[in-house]
């Protein structure tokens, strides 16, 4: 390490993915010195290995699925394919693109002292790098989370992928075990699933998608099956052991046995940020099994340092919300304007599966624990137009709202690019709207977005009215069936 330390910044990141970019970026545009480390690669697990890169492999399964599918629209098409190295490079075309590029040049063109390598806290304002000790007023932690490894026994042995080798796997398996039954987990199985690999999900909980509305995430399980998906829930797995070229995970249901056999086995089962080796007992920050404690403004108990993202204990994990952390942070880190505070958020989250299984504010069981006298409406999907016309009718809308004064506390939706209307039910919770505002306000004909309408309507209206006379159609519609020879359906 040099004896001279490097000129004093105004903030010091630590991270350069989703949260620590936004905050360097933020901090620089108010004129502040940054600088900013990084071990790995700019942008982070998100830009990498996350968000864009798996969107991008749905993406491109949905087209493959549509094609095999199109003759339902009386449309032909030939004999349908897929060229994994092709799509493969795509991602990271898409990768490159969304990353605009020389992403280190990009930082450091923006004027923001870009350095590559492992960084350590020596003092909540002294950050050592690259041989280098880095002195700041303030210092951002942004280090983010990995995939973490459960303590099955003979699993590191036997060896297995996470999400960073799943999006840039050279070729196919011929088979997959993921270990998970979350988010991650669901939309690998669905995308590997569609490229013609045997996929099987193993998860802990008694359902997949524990954190999402039941009766919605039911009806993506049972889409999923009918892909061709093997779904074990409840299982608890006891050991993983190499079968000749196969891998095989041996568990429990209850006092059922059950073994899977897999070319590959894909971990899912959680994240566990990145606190290691960071220095934070020299520096006087807190931490535990969860992540780096913080208090609503993000700082930590080192006075000048905060953390942002997904290494903060007890905060969802998501790209949106490491983006607002990063704001908010930098607020309060540089000061001169009114500093923000995270209990404000509203996260919309979104499962990229096809359909989209996305939600805002709180489930019917969230706000019940919260101690809400809760009345929830659902309206299918299938009863849509724009269902019937675009095929894709399988799904639902959910709100939940309070009994007593009508205010919207969450809602969920499950149809084709579900994550697409979630933004009008964020606003609606994080202004504390009522059903009527939703249903008072006209919404283009014929689209999904009628779905929130349609189930504001149903909490809006008095309960004694019909379900039918409120909405004027004839409910519920379903799939468009086909004529058989004699002409009836």
């Amino acid at each position: 390490m040099s004896d001279t330390p490097t000129a004093a910044y105004d903030l010091i990141v630590i991270g350069a993915g989703a949260a620590g970019s936004t905050a360097a970026f933020e901090a620089r545009g108010r004129g502040a010195r940054v600088a900013m480390a990084e071990r790995w690669k700019v942008g982070g697990t998100c830009l990498n290995a996350g968000c864009d890169p798996t969107k991008a492999l749905v993406r491109a399964a949905h087209a493959l699925h549509e094609a095999r599918s199109a003759g339902r629209f009386g449309v032909r098409v030939g004999e349908v394919g897929a060229d994994w190295p092709a799509v493969v490079d795509r991602v990271e075309r898409v990768i490159d693109t969304i990353r605009g590029g020389d992403g280190d040049r990009n930082i450091r063109e923006a004027g923001i002292d870009l350095r590559k390598g492992e960084a350590r806290l020596l003092s909540p304002t002294e950050v050592a790098v690259g041989g280098d000790v880095l002195r700041g007023e303030a210092v951002i932690l942004a280090v983010g989370a990995r995939a973490t490894e459960p303590a099955i026994p003979g699993l590191s042995e036997t060896a297995f992928i996470t999400n960073v080798e799943a999006v840039a796997l050279p070729a196919l398996p011929g088979s997959l075990a993921i270990l998970g039954g979350g988010t991650i987990g669901v939309e690998f199985a669905q995308i590997f699933a569609r490229f013609g690999v045997e996929v099987t999900i193993l998860g802990r909980n008694p359902r997949v998608l524990p954190q999402e509305e039941p009766e919605l995430a039911e009806i993506l399980r049972v889409l999923l099956t009918d892909e061709g998906i093997r779904i074990e829930t409840g299982f608890v797995a006891e050991r993983v052991s190499r079968v000749g070229e196969r891998k095989r995970i041996v568990g429990q249901r209850g006092t059922e046995r059950i073994e899977v056999d897999a070319e590959e086995i894909l971990v899912a089962a959680g994240r566990t940020p990145n606190v290691e080796g960071l220095g934070l007992q020299a520096a006087g920050v807190r931490f535990d099994e969860t992540g780096i404690l913080t208090d609503a403004s993000l700082r930590t108990s080192a006075e000048r340092v905060w953390a942002i993202g997904d290494c903060v204990a007890g905060a969802p994990r998501y790209t949106s919300l490491a983006d607002h952390h990063a704001r908010v942070a930098v607020d309060h880190a540089l000061g001169g304007v009114p500093g923000r505070e995270t209990a404000a958020a509203v996260v919309p989250t979104v499962v990229f599966t096809d359909p989209e299984l996305g939600r805002a504010g709180l489930t019917e069981a969230q706000a019940r624990a919260a101690g809400r006298e809760v009345r929830a409406e659902t309206v299918p999907t299938r009863d849509l137009a724009r269902a019937v016309i675009t095929g894709e009718t399988a799904g639902g809308v959910k709100l939940v709202a309070d009994a007593r004064t009508g205010q919207l506390l969450g809602g969920s939706v499950l149809a084709a690019g579900g994550g697409e209307v979630l933004g009008e039910i964020a606003l609606a919770v994080r202004l504390g709207l009522t059903g009527s505002a939703i249903c008072d306000t006209l919404h283009a004909y014929p689209t999904f977005s009628e779905g929130v309408f349609w189930t504001a309507w149903e909490l809006a209206k008095p309960r004694a009215i019909g379900y039918e006379a409120t909405r004027g159609v004839e409910a519920p519609r379903g799939d468009v069936a086909a004529l058989d020879e004699t002409g009836v359906r």
